[in-house]
């Protein structure tokens, strides 16, 4: 979602600056952004959009190609299906909350990776989900774009060792504390 708090123009500058500062990786990343707009009709989220567009626009013409751009930015929704493939074939998840509650998105994720090759969680410090996955995730503050950027590096050039047991601790996490368990608490 779109959002304020969800700190999208944090991630992009930070994407921006790990482009800038890896050449390298230039035509062999992808940042694939779903930000589906909320309240179209207030004034400062219609302001945020535009400066959302406005920075994918730059950062695409910036460091694209004609066959390539650094930036899909998708304004709408997928079904779950898709949405669990797309995060099963994701090296790299950002969440990069200002502010946050529980931010399922992160556990969603976790949760659809291969445990022979899974993808790393780059994490926001602010996000409610730092408290229980901080452990195997990469905690970052989003209002520094240098230490986000960094953040992204790492996650993009983390031994499979590495991402493997970082993996194996969210994992177990997102297994036990389930809506379920949850819910068997109050019974019990």
């Amino acid at each position: 979602r779109l959002d304020m708090v969800k700190g999208i123009p944090q991630k992009l500058l930070a994407f921006e600056k790990f482009l800038e500062e890896n050449p390298d990786w230039r035509d062999h990343v992808l940042l694939v952004q779903i930000a589906i707009p909320s309240r179209k009709d207030v004034p400062e989220y219609q302001k945020l959009t535009s400066a959302v567009h406005e920075m994918v626009g730059r950062i695409n013409g910036r460091f694209g190609s004609l066959t390539q751009n650094p930036i899909h930015f998708l304004d709408c929704s997928l079904d779950f299906h898709n949405l669990c493939a797309l995060y099963a074939v994701t090296d790299v998840l950002v969440v990069s909350s200002l502010r946050d509650g529980m931010n399922l998105v992160s556990y969603e994720y976790v949760a659809c990776q291969n445990k022979e090759f899974p993808g790393v969680l780059v994490l926001s410090e602010f996000a409610g989900a730092a408290q229980s996955l901080g452990a195997g995730a990469i905690l970052s503050n989003p209002y520094n774009v240098d230490e986000l950027s960094s953040a992204i590096s790492y996650a993009l050039k983390m031994s499979d060792s590495e991402r493997q047991q970082r993996h194996r601790q969210n994992y177990m996490h997102v297994k036990v504390h389930t809506a379920q368990a949850w819910g068997e608490t109050f019974i019990s």
